[in-house]
């Protein structure tokens, strides 16, 4: 079991790591940008709501509870990029901090589930599962921001934001056409 928790954690790593080389790619300007018709979000806020799934678990407001209803709006990170680096430091250094007993253990996890009106239900799970929907998440918000960069006219690599299950067709995709 500590070698899957060993994965989920060097999961978190690869994307979190994925992430700061992307934001520290941007200028100041375009970390903020949010004038197109396209999207709603600048890369910023995108990237603000992925450290607030985080820091419910780094902070819960209640042991044993990661409240996804917990949100951040209109923090410094969203419109500056270091403050937004500088948590994302702090987050790897909390994932550093973990060890396979911190992620067997069980939480709750609260999230609204309706469109139709504020209805939020609480289920068990572990942190070791939070941490995969995080990274999963995390991945496609950072697809959403490389395409905000692509559309702003930045030149990011292809593999930048795949889920490991795409990239690993993409992978055995290019070793069959070989």
């Amino acid at each position: 079991m500590s070698i899957d928790f060993e994965n989920v954690l060097r999961g978190n790593f690869e994307v979190v790591d994925q992430l700061v080389e992307f934001v520290e790619s941007l200028s100041e300007e375009d970390y903020r940008f949010s004038g197109s018709e396209l999207f709603m979000s600048s890369i910023g806020q995108h990237l603000r709501h992925i450290l607030d799934l985080y820091q419910v678990m780094i902070q819960p407001t209640k042991e044993g509870v990661v409240d996804y209803d917990v949100r951040r709006r209109g923090l410094a990170l969203e419109t500056e990029k270091e403050a937004g680096l500088q948590e994302l430091r702090a987050l790897r250094s909390w994932l550093e901090s973990l060890t396979p007993e911190s992620l067997a253990q069980e939480v709750q996890v609260k999230t609204e589930v309706l469109l139709s009106e504020t209805c939020s239900v609480s289920l068990p799970s572990t942190l070791a599962r939070e941490l995969i929907f995080t990274a999963s998440h995390l991945t496609h918000h950072l697809a959403l921001m490389v395409t905000i960069a692509k559309v702003i006219g930045y030149q990011v690599d292809d593999a930048v934001g795949l889920a490991p299950a795409t990239n690993t067709f993409v992978e055995s995709s290019k070793t069959q056409a070989a």
